[in-house]
């Protein structure tokens, strides 16, 4: 598979037979294969995570489906293959045979952001995909009790897939929280991966990466990949 970071928390997953697009807002899409499924999903509404450049990718791939935030959902134009999604809920999408490819399924868990929307659990083509969205352990300056409920909060969504490890995961590192390795952190501590993506840093490379100096994330600095293209066996 081939998992291609386009910007802030947009990425591309290239799987056998579909390719899966998260969050997507803006930056260049890479070379995605035109003759199999496109399934576009987004976690919820926020500016940095939403954009309505998703809708003209219908008349650039002949098979193009929409899992969408219920709020995002409402946003659809006639015609778009949408399924609405709430938090807690479980989906599959019978996706057809293009390509020489048999015909094959996605299937989608939902868990609640403790921010906007949704998070994402994605299987398909044997392969378990975590998205966070803007599920975290947002660990803001502000008082204590706010950040240790918001750290709780993560714990418990992630409690409902604790049966990981997943294949990869994409969770927030940003560097403008006071503890920025939180949600990684507790992601690994839950639920685990063999790959780690992060996300939600837009321009600060740079900064997301010097945190990978935590304690708590040093053990997974050979698994956690900030290049802008990446491919896995």
């Amino acid at each position: 598979m081939r998992v291609t970071h386009i910007y802030h928390s947009g990425f591309a997953v290239e799987l056998p037979a579909c390719t899966l697009l998260f969050d997507w807002y803006t930056g260049e899409l890479p070379r995605i294969r035109r003759d199999l499924p496109l399934v576009v999903l987004v976690s919820h509404g926020h500016s940095d995570h939403y954009g309505q450049c998703i809708w003209p990718l219908r008349e650039q791939f002949p098979d193009v489906r929409y899992v969408l935030d219920k709020g995002v959902a409402a946003d659809a134009p006639s015609g778009a293959r949408v399924t609405a999604v709430e938090p807690h809920e479980s989906y599959e999408l019978r996706l057809g045979a293009t390509g020489g490819t048999a015909p094959s399924s996605l299937f989608v868990e939902s868990l609640e952001s403790n921010d906007e929307g949704v998070a994402f659990l994605a299987r398909a083509c044997g392969t378990s995909i975590y998205f966070s969205g803007d599920l975290n352990s947002w660990q803001w300056r502000r008082p204590a009790e706010q950040n240790a409920a918001s750290e709780k909060f993560f714990r418990t969504e992630l409690s409902r897939i604790a049966s990981g490890p997943v294949d990869l995961a994409f969770v927030p590192l940003d560097p403008r929280l006071a503890d920025p390795a939180a949600g990684i952190a507790a992601f690994m501590d839950v639920v685990g991966a063999r790959a780690i993506f992060p996300m939600h840093y837009r321009d600060d490379a740079a900064a997301a990466r010097a945190l990978m100096s935590d304690a708590r994330l040093a053990p997974y600095a050979g698994i956690t990949h900030f290049e802008d293209v990446c491919e896995l066996l």
